[in-house]
């Protein structure tokens, strides 16, 4: 075979073994998985408690980016607009659900930037007071609010402050509210085991060491059935609110162009180290209830939660510019 002639052959074969090879190759470098809020929160533990794992499956590790801001859409926009190769995945929760209905403008289609990879599970919020807080149980905190001139103190890490259980509170039970905007849940908690905030409705994972050390009482968790990490708290269904009935969920998305064999391959490694003994006691052991999904079941879960949520600030008439 003369010399022309091998050239083309294997310039051919490269044209036809290129793309597959390279596919092959993923990942060739770290993973970064990014979190739209602060370290020390349910989002960010559970991403590094999936994250630290990883490596062994993939060959490389995957490292978490905290990116704050915005209730979790700075990260968001970042994710969409990432090279779609698979190197940049977020983790979410239900924020990002609520984020289409509450904002005027983002910079993003929440429906239609993003491919799903994996969801993490589920695990219940809880109202929390102050642990020398004159509110013993929640019609208590009701009662005090209604006869309040002044609006109660809540906060929250997302969307600016505001949240869907708050407007489901004022809803139910008549309440003003004021809200205060934090970076991460930690912060409101300290502002909230400090006084300064009359109530607030945190994931359990987050509080309930707060509550079994005595700095936080716990009035109510938003499972449809109490949680076992407070199994003394009622829910609030139990309490005659059956529309406060929102877990908080987890789950994995990437850019929506993102290979599938790159994002197939994340999910398989995500669900392998999610079902690994210690890391799932881990996880369950802070509150959070696996739910395995397909990245299909996924799918249609975000895409049903987020028609769910983004309508309840529509509904309040809250929007922020």
């Amino acid at each position: 075979m003369d010399l022309s002639r091998r050239a083309a052959l294997g310039a051919a074969l490269a044209a036809a073994t290129g793309p597959a090879s390279a596919q092959t190759r993923w990942p060739d470098r770290p993973v970064t998985l990014m979190v739209g809020y602060g370290a020390g929160g349910a989002t960010d533990i559970i991403a590094r408690t999936l994250a630290e794992r990883m490596q062994p499956l993939l060959g490389q590790p995957v490292v978490v980016q905290n990116v704050t801001g915005a209730g979790g859409t700075i990260a968001s926009d970042r994710t969409a607009k990432a090279a779609p190769d698979g190197y940049a995945i977020l983790l979410i929760a239900n924020a990002h659900a609520v984020a289409p209905g509450l904002y005027a403008r983002l910079p993003y289609d929440t429906l239609g930037d993003f491919a799903p990879v994996f969801f993490a599970g589920h695990s219940a919020n809880v109202l929390v007071v102050p642990a020398a807080s004159p509110d013993r149980d929640l019609a208590g905190l009701a009662a005090r609010g209604r006869a309040a001139r002044q609006p109660l103190q809540t906060g929250s890490a997302a969307l600016a402050g505001w949240q869907p259980a708050h407007q489901i509170m004022k809803e139910a039970l008549g309440l003003r509210l004021e809200h205060v905007p934090y970076r991460s849940g930690p912060q409101g908690q300290a502002d909230l085991i400090a006084g300064r905030l009359d109530f607030m409705v945190s994931n359990v994972l987050e509080v309930a060491g707060h509550v079994q050390a005595g700095r936080l009482r716990a009035l109510a968790v938003t499972s449809p059935t109490r949680s076992p990490l407070l199994p003394e708290v009622p829910s609030f269904a139990e309490l005659g609110v059956a529309a406060l009935q929102a877990d908080s969920w987890f789950g994995v998305i990437a850019p929506r162009a993102a290979p599938a064999a790159a994002l197939d391959r994340l999910h398989a490694a995500f669900a392998q180290v999610a079902a690994m003994p210690e890391v799932a006691a881990r996880l369950q052991g802070l509150g959070l209830i696996p739910a395995p999904m397909s990245r299909a079941e996924w799918g249609s879960f975000y895409t049903a939660q987020v028609e769910q949520w983004s309508a309840v600030p529509r509904r309040a008439n809250v929007r922020i510019e």
